[in-house]
C-alpha cells in the first residue's frame, strides 16, 4: 500500500510537464519512490539535463478536490482497482482516474474482456453487427471495452450496459466527448466504469487519442475491429494489441467501402476473421486471466553512480533512426539493464533518442 505522502508525490511527478509514464517509471526505479525523486528536485540534481518545473502541491490539491466533487477517484498502479491486464503492457500508466461502480468493475477482472472499436461514421449494417456481437458477448459473460466515440464505440457500450462495459476516455474523467453521449456516459458511470489517464477537466486533444487507444488494448484480452479506414485510430488500437501479444479480430467488408480497408488489410496480414461471437469465444476458451506484473523493482542509489558518460556514448554509437528493442540494445552493448535505463532517460530528456511503444528506442532525427 502506498502512503498518503507517496500518492501525493506520485501525482505531482506524473502531472509534471514532459514526465510521461516511461520517464516516471525510470525515476521510480532509479530512486525508489516519488518522494525521494521530489526531495532531490530540481532535475539538475538528478543528472537529467535541463531543469523542469515540478507540478505544485496546490495544483494537485485542486485536482483532488475536483475529483471528489464528482465522486471520482485516483487509481494507482498498486491498487486493487487498477486493471490487471494493463500492468503487463510496456508503458503502463502509473495513475488512472476512475468514475463508476467500483465493486462491479472489480468483478469484471475475473472474466474475459474484449475491446470493440471501429469507425465513428460506421454504416448501419456495421452498427447492427456491433450491437448483436456485444449482446452475444455479454450472454457469454464477456466484458466489453471501448472509447465512447460515435459509431461503433457507442453501439458497443449501449449493447453491454447490462452485462458489463468499460469506457476509456481521451479527456479528463469529467469531460464527455462527444456531447451527444452524455446520457450514455451517465449510464456507464451508474452501472459500470470509466477510466482516464489525463488530468481532471482536460479537453480531448488529437495526441491523446493514441494514448487512450493503448489503454483500450491493454485492458483487454483481445481487440475486435468493426469497420476501420486505412489510417483510423482503430488500427492503432489493433497494432498495439498485437504489440501486447493479444488477439486481434476483424470483420471483413466490401473492398469498395473505404471504411473496410483497414479490417480487410488486417485479415490479410493474419488477424482472426470475425463473423460472429463464436469466432471470439473459441479463441478465449481455456485462456487464463493474465497475472499483472509487480511494480518495477527499485534500483539501489549506488547503482546510479557509474560512468554514465561512457554508457551514453555506447548507446548513441549503437543506435540508428531504425527502432530496436531495449532488450536488443542491452544485449548489444553488454551493460546492465539498470545502467542502460538510467542512461536512456538522460538521452531522452536531452532529445538525443526517442522512446516508442513496445519498449523500442531509436536515435532522434538530427542526431
Amino acid at each position: 500500500m502506498l502512503s498518503k505522502d507517496e500518492k501525493l508525490a506520485r501525482l505531482r511527478l506524473f502531472r509534471t510537464e514532459s514526465i510521461g509514464q516511461v520517464k516516471f517509471w525510470d525515476l521510480i526505479s532509479a530512486y525508489g519512490s516519488a518522494e525521494r525523486v521530489i526531495a532531490k528536485w530540481p532535475v539538475r540534481h538528478l543528472g537529467l539535463g535541463k531543469d523542469q518545473e515540478l507540478c505544485s502541491k496546490e495544483k494537485i490539491d485542486e485536482e483532488i478536490t475536483a475529483m471528489k466533487s464528482v465522486r471520482a477517484r485516483f487509481v494507482f498502479f498498486e491498487d486493487e482497482l487498477y486493471p490487471p491486464l494493463l500492468r503487463n503492457i510496456p508503458d503502463p500508466p502509473p495513475i488512472l482516474s476512475f468514475l463508476g461502480n467500483r465493486e462491479r468493475v472489480l468483478s469484471f477482472y475475473q472474466k474475459n474482456i474484449i475491446a470493440v472499436v471501429g469507425a465513428r461514421n460506421a454504416s448501419i449494417p456495421a452498427c447492427k453487427f456491433c450491437h448483436i456481437l456485444c449482446k452475444d458477448l455479454g450472454m457469454h459473460d464477456v466484458i466489453t471495452v471501448s472509447g465512447l466515440a460515435r459509431g461503433v464505440d457507442t453501439n458497443a457500450h449501449e449493447a453491454s450496459l447490462e452485462t458489463g462495459t468499460i469506457s476509456v476516455l481521451a479527456s479528463g474523467i469529467n469531460v464527455v466527448y462527444p456531447k451527444e453521449n452524455t446520457k450514455l456516459y451517465c449510464e456507464i458511470v451508474k452501472q459500470n466504469g470509466i477510466f482516464s489517464e489525463t488530468p481532471f477537466g482536460a479537453a480531448p486533444q488529437p495526441q491523446l487519442f493514441p494514448r487512450r487507444n493503448r489503454l483500450i488494448a491493454g485492458i483487454s484480452h483481445g481487440t475486435a475491429l468493426i469497420e476501420a479506414a486505412e489510417q483510423s485510430g482503430s488500427l492503432i488500437t489493433a497494432k498495439m494489441a498485437l504489440d501486447y501479444n493479444r488477439d486481434v479480430f476483424a470483420v471483413p467488408g466490401s473492398p469498395l467501402d473505404p471504411r473496410s480497408v483497414g479490417c480487410n488489410k488486417l485479415i490479410k496480414e493474419g488477424a482472426i476473421l470475425l463473423q460472429g461471437v463464436n469466432d471470439i469465444l473459441e479463441h478465449l476458451e481455456g485462456k487464463k486471466i493474465l497475472p499483472g506484473r509487480s511494480v518495477p523493482s527499485p534500483i539501489p542509489l549506488k547503482a546510479i553512480k557509474v560512468d554514465l558518460e561512457k554508457i551514453r556514448k555506447k548507446i548513441l554509437d549503437s543506435l540508428s533512426p531504425v527502432p530496436i528493442t531495449i532488450d536488443e540494445l542491452i544485449s548489444c552493448i553488454r551493460v546492465s539493464p539498470q545502467e542502460v535505463l538510467s542512461a536512456l532517460l538522460e538521452l531522452e530528456l536531452a532529445n538525443k533518442i526517442v522512446r516508442l511503444h513496445g519498449q523500442r528506442v531509436c536515435l532522434a532525427l538530427g542526431n
